[in-house]
């Protein structure tokens, strides 16, 4: 496993066996919930990752495109929304907090221990691994979780 710190963490990955498990998942969590605020994220997820998150992701062996799950947390002002979601990754966390980073309370956001990268979104580590894809079971996971500020470009009203 290779090692790097990021925030308050250091995490402890493998790329290439995440890499291989992103490649055999056939649909992201915003594309299975099918709810117009998921479609939405589902859209507009290429606006709200950044250059850097996007090294990330790489790095960690995570597609973009295929989170396992994204929830919308409400609208913030008129066109842009607070979504939350999570990718998982082989590995652990060495250092650093391992509680769940994004947690909703009846759609408000309650953040602990995200660190912002830019642009309206945080990222963290936890070890919460409820929601990982079955291809994950039996595997050592860590969970990089997310809370990001997202347009609204669905022709459906915006929910609150």
């Amino acid at each position: 496993m290779l090692e790097f710190e990021i925030g308050k963490w250091t995490i402890a990955v493998d790329p290439d066996l995440t890499r291989e498990i992103y490649a055999g998942l056939e649909t992201s969590g915003a594309e299975s919930c099918g709810c117009e605020p998921c479609f939405n994220f589902a859209a507009v997820r290429h606006l709200v990752y950044t250059p850097e998150i996007l090294n990330l992701f790489d790095w960690l062996g995570v597609d973009p495109l295929l989170e396992s799950g994204v929830r919308h947390l409400g609208r913030v002002t008129p066109g842009s929304h607070r979504y939350a979601g999570w990718f998982h990754v082989v590995g652990k966390i060495a250092k650093g907090p391992a509680t769940p980073v994004a947690a909703a309370d009846r759609g408000r956001e309650s953040v602990v221990s995200l660190v912002d990268s830019g642009d309206g979104l945080e990222v963290g580590f936890s070890t919460e691994r409820s929601l990982a894809p079955e291809d994950f079971r039996g595997l050592p996971v860590v969970t990089l979780e997310f809370s990001a500020l997202a347009p609204w470009i669905s022709n459906a009203p915006e929910p609150d």
